[in-house]
């Protein structure tokens, strides 16, 4: 049995709201609900993927779907000017194994 992120799944689903920055079909990205910073957005494909190390994180489209995402985000929010970076999930111990994406800026702490 696979671990899910029952919170990504609520999102998703629609069951818990959040404001969202972009979307496609295969990603969507939102701002985080507990920002660590003062711009916190996560990018999640619509499909689970249990990690960067799982054969299906190596989609070109899905691939390409997420770093769109980053640019779109990156340009909507004003980070373009003023700096981020992106942490990306690959199933670190005591982490509920998805593949995300955080964005966060501006600038780099």
């Amino acid at each position: 049995m696979a671990f899910r992120d029952w919170y990504c799944e609520d999102v998703l689903s629609g069951k818990i709201e959040v404001k969202k920055v972009w979307e496609d079909d295969r990603v969507l990205a939102f701002h985080h609900p507990q920002p660590a910073g003062e711009i916190h957005v996560v990018v999640i494909p619509k499909e689970h993927v249990p990690s960067l190390l799982d054969a299906r994180a190596l989609d070109g489209a899905l691939l390409s779907s997420m770093v769109l995402a980053i640019q779109q985000v990156a340009q909507a929010l004003g980070l373009d000017k003023t700096g981020f970076y992106v942490r990306a999930n690959a199933a670190a111990p005591g982490v509920t194994p998805h593949m995300h994406w955080h964005i966060r800026g501006p600038g780099i702490p």
